[in-house]
């Protein structure tokens, strides 16, 4: 319904429209993002002065863990068969919040944006709603960011010892990390 700019002739920009049609890997499929990983931060509300006021407080050195976290806890949830405490024992709740917890180095913000959108009621009431999105664009060089994820995964010690299936599905994970990342 809008968007930032659109009253002075402005667009979305491309690496929003290939967020919105393709998720994450549409848009490190672009030439602009193809040496970096890429992560987006969204919030969305009915205020649009409370979201550029958390857009304003964004800040990559300290909401960057977050992002990282999400990220790596759902690569290793796509590869897990079964439930993720019980592939991998206590190396994953550990691995999470060493993620959480990490420094991370090389994080470079690249980008914000908001629209408002009209979600129509799904049961085909009149009413609907409408919500402002806000985007905001992060992006860590791989070649800086992979020795960052592989030293964590590394040295991630869960609380309790790992059975030899668990030691197994997280080594299947660490070797193959970054396919599919």
């Amino acid at each position: 319904m809008d968007f930032r700019g659109k009253d002075s002739g402005g667009s979305i920009p491309q690496w929003l429209s290939s967020y919105l049609e393709g998720g994450i890997p549409a848009v490190e499929k672009q030439k602009e993002y193809e040496n970096y990983y890429v992560f987006i931060s969204m919030n969305s509300g009915s205020n649009l002065a409370a979201l550029e006021q958390w857009n304003i407080g964004f800040s990559p050195n300290l909401d960057f863990a977050r992002l990282a976290a999400d990220r790596i806890e759902r690569r290793f949830l796509k590869a897990a068969g079964t439930y993720p405490d019980d592939e991998y024992g206590s190396f994953f709740i550990a691995l999470i919040r060493s993620a959480s917890d990490a420094l991370w180095q090389g994080v470079v913000r690249d980008g914000d944006f908001w629209l408002l959108r009209n979600f129509p009621e799904a049961d085909g009431v009149a009413q609907s709603r409408e919500s402002y999105d806000y985007f905001i664009l992060v992006k860590a060089e791989k070649a800086l960011l992979v020795p960052q994820i592989r030293t964590l995964i590394q040295n991630v010690k869960g609380e309790a010892p790992l059975s030899n299936e668990q030691t197994a599905a997280v080594n299947r994970v660490r070797d193959r990390f970054f396919e599919g990342f």
